[in-house]
């Protein structure tokens, strides 16, 4: 328990949560901005795998900035296929997630079959780039706290940092600029703003494709820098782990931010246990992460129920 102990705040474990949480953050931060607009994307999953696969292939070609933009590129595109049928077909936007999810998990194989020339598992094959990490090791020349700020602070990627600063981009969007204002409202009371000639529509549209563009960015993470290739189904969820974190969040950006970083010391939690412990059963440690889901969408099933009470109570 002790080693546990020590493990948990030590300067490497902080560095292996902002790796696990960054993928996340980013996918909820997307999944946030599409619920905010009234538009559920239960697709995250799905456009954070093509995301990935896409990053990777498009690495082995071009720098490693290209097949990120190639990876948030990838998923605003399926972002843009969910607005056009959920939109203007008016298909349910559920099902057409449910769709993508499924597609995704299929044709990222078939995909990786095609550019690997047969490897349906990994793309091993493929010599693919990797997102660099920052170098904060001058932050040791700080008197006092130097070498602690180094040694925390280094060694995180490129849009570890971007996606903190979205965090405060998407806030300050939502809360102090009048598109922001637009986006809550369609999604809160759509009859308000469609009175004021705000189109709900072109809103929603594209809060989605915002929305799947966060997602492959956050694919783009996994498969740059987490791991360095694209494996079969390698987003293992996260996905709809982000939708709990967005609800678990209080639907905020902070909140959300919060929510993403304790899911991703859970998923820490599952990467350094078995060195820790090697009798601890591994399906019951990749099983934390999910867990905690579930326990976060009960909480906030519990809250919002005692929240109608409470509005319910003071209304009569």
């Amino acid at each position: 328990m002790m080693e546990l102990l020590a493990t948990v705040i030590s300067t490497a474990f902080f560095v292996t949560v902002i790796r696990t949480t960054t993928p996340l953050l980013l996918a909820t931060l997307g999944g946030l901005i599409a619920d905010l607009s009234g538009a559920l994307n239960v697709a995250l999953e799905g456009q954070m795998l093509v995301g990935a696969l896409t990053s990777v292939i498009v690495s082995v070609y071009a720098p490693w900035y290209v097949a990120v933009l190639a990876g948030l590129t990838a998923g605003a595109l399926l972002g843009l296929v969910m607005a056009v049928f959920a939109l203007r077909l008016k298909a349910d936007i559920i099902v057409i997630g449910f769709a993508i999810n499924i597609m995704a998990s299929g044709g990222t194989v078939f995909a990786l079959a095609l550019a690997t020339g047969g490897d349906k598992g990994t793309s091993i094959n493929l010599a693919s780039k990797a997102i660099p990490s920052l170098d904060l090791s001058f932050l040791g020349g700080i008197p006092g706290i130097g070498s602690f700020l180094a040694a925390m602070l280094s060694g995180s990627s490129v849009l570890s940092w971007l996606a903190a600063f979205l965090v405060f981009a998407v806030w300050y969007f939502l809360y102090r600029m009048p598109w922001g204002l637009w986006l809550r409202g369609v999604g809160e009371y759509s009859a308000a703003p469609e009175a004021a000639g705000i189109p709900i529509n072109a809103v929603r549209a594209w809060s989605l494709v915002v929305s799947g563009a966060l997602a492959g960015l956050g694919g783009a993470q996994l498969a740059m820098f987490n791991y360095v290739g694209f494996t079969r189904d390698m987003t293992a969820g996260r996905g709809f782990i982000a939708l709990g974190a967005v609800l678990l969040g209080a639907r905020h950006p902070v909140g959300a931010m919060l929510a993403a970083l304790l899911f991703g010391a859970f998923e820490g939690l599952a990467v350094v246990i078995p060195g820790l412990f090697a009798n601890a059963p591994a399906e019951l440690i990749r099983m934390i992460p999910f867990v905690v889901t579930i326990l976060a969408l009960v909480l906030f099933s519990y809250r919002a129920q005692r929240a109608l009470k409470l509005k319910g109570a003071s209304q009569s």
